[in-house]
C-alpha cells in the first residue's frame, strides 16, 4: 500500500479535479492558482485530449503539485500516471480493476477507487485501493449520470472501510458543512474552483470551510 493512511488522509483534504472543459494551458494556470490557495491534491481527468496532451500536462502538473507539497493523480490512465511520474491514479467502476492496477504499479503507488455502496467500498479496499471516492454527495453538472446518495449514504458507505476517503459530487462552498459527519477525510470537487473567477480565493475559502466543518 502507498504512504501511511494518516498522511494520505491529510493529502486528500481538498482534492481538486481538473481538465474537463479546459485547454492544457488553462488547466495549468487555474491549478497553479488553486494550489496557492491551499489545494492538497490534484487529479487530472480528461476524456477528450490526446495521450500526448495528457502526458505533457501531467508532467507540468507534477512539478506544480510537488512545489506546493500536493499529490498528483491521473484519472483512469495508469499508463500516463506512471510515465509522468505522478503519485497515483484514480479508477472508476468502468476503468482498469484496482487489483490489476496494483499488480502493475506496485505497493508504493497511490490507487484510488470509486464506490457508492458499502459492498463496492469493501471490495476496493480488499483489492488494494488506498482511498475511496464516494458519492455523489449532491447533484452535479460534471457527471449527468451520477447517482446521488447524499451525506447519509456516504456515511454508510465509508463506515464499511478503514482506508481514507473523499466525498465527491456537486460539492461547493455552501454545502461543505453538510458533510461534516460523513467520516470522509476530505472533499473532491471541480467546478467550485475551476469555474471560479479566482481559483486561488475559491480554494482558500473552501479550505477555511473544511477546517471549520471537519476540524483542523
Amino acid at each position: 500500500m502507498a504512504a501511511d493512511r494518516k498522511r494520505l488522509a491529510e493529502q486528500l483534504r481538498l482534492y481538486l479535479i481538473c481538465g474537463e472543459g479546459d485547454t492544457p494551458d488553462e488547466v495549468l494556470r487555474k491549478t497553479a492558482a488553486a494550489l496557492e490557495g491551499g489545494v492538497t491534491a490534484v487529479q487530472l481527468r480528461v476524456k477528450s485530449w490526446t495521450g500526448r496532451e495528457c502526458y505533457n500536462t501531467a508532467l507540468a502538473l507534477k512539478d506544480l503539485c510537488h512545489a506546493h507539497g500536493a499529490a498528483l493523480l491521473v484519472n483512469d490512465r495508469l499508463d500516463i500516471a506512471l510515465a509522468a511520474g505522478a503519485d497515483g491514479v484514480h479508477l472508476g467502476q468502468k476503468d482498469l480493476p484496482v487489483g490489476a492496477a496494483r499488480q502493475i504499479a506496485g505497493p508504493d503507488f497511490i490507487i484510488g477507487g470509486t464506490a457508492r455502496t458499502p459492498e463496492l467500498a469493501r471490495e476496493a479496499q480488499r483489492l488494494g485501493a488506498d482511498y475511496i471516492g464516494c458519492g455523489a454527495a449532491f447533484g452535479t453538472a460534471t457527471k449527468d449520470d451520477a447517482v446521488v446518495i447524499g451525506p447519509e449514504g456516504i456515511k454508510e458507505v465509508l463506515a464499511a472501510v478503514e482506508i481514507p476517503s473523499v466525498a465527491i459530487g456537486g460539492i461547493e462552498l455552501a454545502n461543505v458543512s453538510r458533510l461534516a459527519g460523513c467520516r470522509c477525510s476530505g472533499i473532491s470537487l471541480s467546478g467550485a474552483v475551476m469555474r471560479a473567477a479566482d481559483p486561488r480565493e475559491a480554494a482558500k475559502a473552501l479550505m477555511r470551510e473544511i477546517d471549520k466543518s471537519f476540524g483542523c
